[in-house]
């Protein structure tokens, strides 16, 4: 099934991923999969260890190429199977364009 050109929204537009969809596809390409894994390195820790790890160059990297994976805009449903799961990836990503 390809969600790239649907008739239901403008040229270009595609139906956003479930974020656990989204994160199989990130690990299967080793440049996305390996800036995922230092995105959530970048995650961990207290808030100011945090903010600290977020300003560097390879965590800003990291969000960069994450930005243009599936992992950006994918989506979780309320009661999905594997809800818990899809919303760590969420805010894996959201969490460092939030801060």
């Amino acid at each position: 099934v390809c969600v790239c050109d649907s008739e239901l929204g403008p040229p270009g537009w595609r139906e956003p991923l479930d974020c656990v969809r989204a994160s199989e596809l990130c690990n299967q390409n080793s440049q996305c999969s390996s800036r995922y894994r230092i995105m959530r390195q970048c995650l961990s820790g207290g808030d100011k260890e945090r903010s600290a790890m977020l300003a560097s160059k390879e965590c800003q990297g990291a969000l960069e190429v994450l930005q243009d994976s599936p992992l950006y805009d994918c989506r979780c449903k309320r009661g999905m199977k594997k809800e818990l799961q899809c919303l760590q990836n969420y805010w894996s990503i959201h969490m460092g364009l939030t801060e």
